[in-house]
């Protein structure tokens, strides 16, 4: 037993020892680490030579000339890590340098090894408040060159042999609180991104990168990723794949697809593309004309290919306002000429008012009177085919629409080729200058339809003759819209119906009254109706007066027809009419219509000959 004991005190005796010694050995194994990177390893790297190293490195990597203030700080725990403070990028002469991007500090890993032998390897970079500056000049050249290293990965991007180049490490890309400048000398513009932060990971030039920024743009937090799968393929102008989105409150869209970056850039892929407010877009970015409040959204699901300044969206699904539609469309952009939209839209539902409302603002000059502004047609040309299930314009509603909208030149015009309303056929035309400074033209014509849903939904009040029939009106005027008056319309409307009714106009009680002598208000003839076989009306617009050349209102047993003016601007009548017998024997009874629309004043004139169609030479 004795022994035993002895045998086992000896053996945890000996396990202490070793022990102890292991920890001896390791003490002294972290002793010597930390003397070899604070003390030694400082004595066998340069600080000198590792700076222009450095300099030399980012001016390679970025095709400018790099130049670093101060002496770098070189940490070794737990990895070497350069530290470079106030680094600066210039380009152009030496003579007149040109300030390209700079920053307080740049920091990136580094190979211990290669440092060693005096040719360091320099990976994952952190910027700390960088600023660059991007310029296109007049000529459409930027103000950076591309980097030789670039330029040699994307020369040998095709080649199945991996070059050294495309094999340079890279690693992580972090930046903090950096600012972008562009400036556009072609139109003049000038736009800064600030607080951009994030990372770009990129292990080489021959792997896939992926980067996921944010910043501030107009006040506006946004948020930025891209995923390319082969970039130096992307730059050498080959097709790669691309993922890319961006976020903000005013405006989101998603691509998914190849592309290239050549001289004439390719992209073919699913976009999606939302604003959820169209005049918040429009004023975070700067649009000369402001949209109003009650503009609603905007989004659109599409197959897209663009390349050589045109833009070819198929399988569209759009929707603008609530109305939603499906179609084609190309954008063109040619040099300078506005931009073209070309392409076909069909729509369940269409809700006319909201979107002119999107696009044609009142016009500040005559927001009284809800004159659109036609800057907006200023800005593109197009030329668009609409159909609709539906369309509605305020009251009016139309069913199976197909029209087309054209802008060019100075010119822009909506045409109805075909469209249901009230139960018949509506087809016309609305031309205007694009700038509103011309006037325009109305042309309508409303085959076979009910006319009584028609007067009611115009609001039109008083005796009218209403059955199934044709309006046709066709005016002009060449006043700018925006201070259009009444008094400046000109043209032609005509009227016909068949087999109808004057409402609120009792012919029997009229002839009664008008027979006594006396003046009388239309309205104490006005309960019952006067049906007709067929009417004929038409008057001519000028100066703020309409002549009304005819008007024949033919019912059983008699007629009743009009002649005179009619000043539209206050509303006023001065009519001469007859309620002419078939029977030619039976005198007619004849008046004179004054006072306003639709009390109207009716003076009995009972010795007048014969109705003097002329009376309107002497009623002007």
């Amino acid at each position: 037993m004795k022994q035993f004991l002895d045998i086992a005190n000896n053996k945890a005796g000996l396990r202490r020892l070793l022990l102890s010694r292991m920890l001896a050995f390791l003490l002294f194994g972290v002793l010597a680490l930390v003397m070899l990177f604070k003390v030694a390893l400082p004595l066998f790297v340069s600080t000198a030579s590792v700076k222009l190293n450095m300099e030399r490195a980012l001016s390679s990597w970025t095709g400018a000339r790099a130049s670093i203030a101060s002496d770098p700080d070189i940490s070794f725990w737990p990895h070497p890590v350069l530290t470079l403070h106030a680094v600066t990028f210039e380009g152009g002469d030496t003579a007149s340098p040109e300030l390209l991007a700079k920053a307080d500090a740049i920091a990136a890993g580094f190979d211990l090894l290669a440092a060693l032998r005096g040719t360091p390897v320099f990976y994952d970079f952190r910027l700390l408040n960088p600023v660059f500056k991007i310029e296109r000049r007049i000529d459409g050249s930027l103000n950076w060159r591309r980097a030789g290293w670039m330029a040699d990965a994307i020369a040998s991007a095709s080649l199945k042999t991996k070059s050294s180049p495309r094999n340079t490490p890279i690693g992580d890309i972090d930046i903090e609180n950096g600012t972008l400048e562009l400036t556009d000398r072609i139109t003049a513009g000038v736009y800064r991104v600030n607080d951009i932060s994030g990372s770009i990971q990129w292990p080489s030039p021959a792997a896939g990168i992926s980067a996921r920024l944010s910043a501030l743009m107009n006040g506006e937090r946004v948020e930025w990723s891209f995923v390319c799968d082969e970039p130096m393929m992307l730059l050498s102008g080959h097709n790669s794949a691309i993922q890319t989105s961006f976020a903000a409150a005013p405006l989101s869209f998603s691509f998914d697809g190849t592309g290239n970056a050549s001289t004439h850039p390719f992209a073919s892929g699913q976009l999606q593309l939302t604003a959820n407010s169209l005049p918040t877009l429009s004023g975070w970015y700067g649009a000369a004309t402001p949209l109003p409040p009650a503009t609603g959204t905007i989004s659109m699901d599409t197959s897209v290919t663009m390349s050589a300044g045109t833009l070819k969206m198929d399988n569209l699904s759009l929707a603008v306002n609530g109305s939603s539609a499906t179609g084609v469309l190309d954008v063109v952009w040619r040099q300078q000429h506005s931009p073209r939209i070309d392409g076909t839209l069909a729509f369940e539902r269409l809700d006319l008012t909201s979107l002119l409302a999107s696009f044609l603002p009142a016009h500040p000059a005559a927001a009284a009177t809800g004159t659109p502004d036609m800057s907006f047609l200023k800005q593109v040309d197009l030329d668009l085919r609409l159909s609709a299930e539906e369309a509605s314009y305020g009251a009016i509603t139309l069913t199976d629409i197909a029209a087309g909208v054209i802008t060019n030149n100075d010119r822009a015009s909506l045409d109805i080729g075909d469209s249901t309303y009230s139960g018949g056929s509506l087809s016309g035309r609305i031309a205007l200058a694009k700038d509103g400074a011309n006037g325009g033209q109305l042309q309508l014509s409303l085959k076979n339809a009910n006319l009584a849903p028609v007067a009611a939904s115009l609001g039109l009040q008083g005796p009218l003759p209403l059955g199934r029939g044709v309006v046709s009106i066709d005016l002009a005027t060449t006043e700018p819209l925006q201070s259009m008056t009444m008094g400046g319309v000109s043209g032609e409307i005509h009227y016909s119906a068949v087999d109808g009714a004057l409402t609120g106009f009792n012919g029997p009680e009229f002839e009664r009254l008008a027979g006594e002598g006396g003046f009388f208000n239309i309205s104490q003839a006005g309960d019952g109706s006067f049906a007709f076989g067929t009417a004929e009306i038409t008057a001519r617009l000028r100066g703020g007066v309409a002549e009304l050349t005819k008007a024949d209102i033919r019912g059983e047993g008699r007629t009743l027809s009009l002649a005179g003016l009619i000043p539209y601007r206050n509303g006023s009548l001065a009519l001469a009419g007859a309620i002419r017998p078939d029977d030619a024997t039976v005198p007619p009874v004849r008046f004179f219509v004054g006072g306003s629309w639709p009390n109207a004043i009716i003076s009995p004139l009972a010795t007048i000959p014969a109705l003097p169609l002329s009376i309107t030479s002497t009623l002007r």
